[in-house]
């Protein structure tokens, strides 16, 4: 069985643009840099469906998922089908891949008439950023995959992926963040100086450390950025004096950490209501 978990918070459907980055490096040093985390783009996709959106509430962050039959596959495909014929200029109708595998013109308006569709039927539809689900209760849910690499409708048994026991969505993204990890993911250091293991903690004078806050599940796997969001918060609790703090320009999960004399320090990162902290200590050269 595979375990997995599934996060959703957006409540008005917009299409989604890039975020900023997080997670974690690799040591760099004698005066190279090692790039700020970044994400790449996300797939334009609507947001999931809340618990006030979905008539049947929320699902659970704790849920057992694997490939058993499909609920919901004929709906579904009812639902694409219906969805051509009620807005049929966001697909090329004349493209297909396999029988009704028609060419999608707009992945946003496919997502979200689909979901509309299935939901107009009785059920809870929405996108988690990784699979299409679909329920009729919270007992479980069903997991598909409506879209080919090649933005192809895709139809039939292949779109199926699993079942998960109980239903996994939707979820706040608090039931899905199981702690913020705060670390230094590079230095950039001046000749000569040799910067620590990243995961020493260490910030030797003579070196700028790199820091990234970054949202976990409870396995330890990155929180995708477009569960968590972008409204974090930083602070250094401990280390006045010892550590100025500067803020990367377009990167909100990046700072920047310049020593000032030998010391202890505490920098934190709060994100929806939790907090993580990088409790550092700044060394001297070499050490």
């Amino acid at each position: 069985m595979v375990r997995r978990v599934a996060g959703v918070v957006i409540v008005s459907f917009v299409a989604l643009g890039p975020l900023p980055g997080c997670g974690g490096g690799s040591p760099t040093g004698g005066g190279t840099v090692t790039p700020p985390p970044t994400t790449a783009p996300p797939a334009t996709t609507p947001p999931p469906p809340t618990s006030t959106d979905c008539p049947f509430g929320k699902g659970s962050a704790n849920t057992t998922c694997y490939k058993a039959n499909p609920s919901f596959l004929s709906a579904l495909d009812d639902s694409i089908e219906l969805l051509a014929k009620q807005q049929p200029e966001i697909f090329d109708l004349k493209d297909q891949t396999g029988v009704g595998g028609y060419k999608v013109k707009d992945v946003n308006a496919y997502y979200t008439g689909v979901i509309k569709n299935l939901q107009d039927a009785g059920m809870c539809a929405g996108f988690d950023y990784n699979y299409f689900n679909v329920k009729s209760s919270n007992n479980f849910s069903d997991q598909y995959d409506i879209l080919l690499f090649d933005n192809h409708a895709r139809r039939g048994p292949g779109s199926y992926k699993g079942s998960c026991y109980p239903a996994n969505f939707p979820v706040d993204p608090t039931d899905v963040i199981a702690y913020i990890r705060v670390a230094f993911f590079g230095f950039k250091c001046d000749p000569g100086v040799v910067p620590p293991p990243n995961a020493d903690r260490k910030l030797p004078l003579g070196c700028e450390g790199y820091v990234t806050a970054t949202p976990k599940d409870k396995n330890g796997v990155d929180v995708d950025p477009r569960i968590h969001g972008q409204d974090i918060s930083w602070k250094l609790e401990e280390g006045k004096g010892v550590v100025d703090t500067e803020h990367v320009e377009g990167q909100p999960f990046n700072w920047t950490l310049v020593p000032r004399r030998e010391g202890e320090f505490s920098f934190c990162a709060t994100l929806q209501g939790l907090k993580g902290c990088l409790n550092g200590v700044v060394v001297p050269n070499g050490n």
